[in-house]
């Protein structure tokens, strides 16, 4: 087969993984994305309004936290031995197939639930009674920084639970989420012992905060560029 990136060949992938991506997960994008009519349904049982950055905080929540567990639902078969043959032989090369699942994984599905759930908040805030009174939309003060990091945190999640959908071979998301808890907090206390931040602290209150927010939009997209590497070499390297 022909290593170089061929547009009808991903074409042909990014249809396979179509089919495979809505058997597998469509019902839970529909669920997701209607979760707003819960809190809706809440307002009206308790009788008070939901503001829309708190209702702007839920849809942020579901739009991030289904990163979590669309890469084992959809390619939780990628990387084991016997039921991994199928992604294996696929006729595409791994920098197809990888590009394939970074569009499913990273974009198409935040967007999908992002749009949907957002939809469903504008439908219900259109009804005469219930507790959504204002629309939801994003700031109009530093859109842009806002629609970056937003970008930045999809990128590294997705990417996390990429890779760790390519590691763990059971319970990925569990797994991905517990390992990821025990490195951040064994890379917290070393940096804590060198008094890292405590000098942090001091150089935070010394910048503004447009310059922090692009210091961490910056650390996460850094990080999502080696989390989506990893993911690939493991797709590359793999064993069956």
């Amino acid at each position: 087969m022909n290593n170089k990136f061929d547009m009808k060949r991903f074409a042909q992938v990014l249809a396979k993984d179509w089919k495979n991506y809505f058997r597998n997960f469509g019902i839970s994008l529909i669920v997701w994305s209607c979760i707003p009519i819960l809190f809706w349904i809440t307002t009206l049982i308790f009788d008070f309004n939901m503001n829309n950055g708190a209702r702007a905080g839920v849809i942020g929540s579901l739009v991030f936290s289904v990163l979590m567990f669309i890469p084992s639902k959809v390619y939780g078969k990628a990387n084991l031995s016997r039921e991994g043959i199928g992604f294996a032989t696929l006729p595409a090369t791994n920098t197809e197939k990888f590009f394939s699942m970074l569009i499913y994984c990273s974009i198409l599905t935040p967007v999908i639930v992002g749009l949907g759930s957002w939809a469903v908040d504008t439908l219900l805030t259109l009804l005469p009674f219930g507790g959504f009174q204002d629309f939801v939309a994003l700031p109009r003060y530093r859109l842009g920084q806002t629609i970056i990091t937003i970008a930045c945190i999809i990128m590294f999640i997705s990417s996390t639970f990429m890779f760790g959908n390519m590691i763990f071979k059971k319970r990925k998301a569990g797994k991905t989420i517990a390992w990821g808890m025990l490195i951040v907090f064994v890379i917290t206390m070393a940096l804590q012992l060198v008094h890292f931040w405590k000098a942090f602290a001091r150089w935070e209150v010394t910048v503004k905060p447009g310059v922090l927010a692009w210091f961490w939009d910056v650390v996460l997209f850094i990080l999502a560029i080696v989390f989506y590497i990893f993911t690939y070499r493991r797709i590359k390297n793999q064993k069956y």
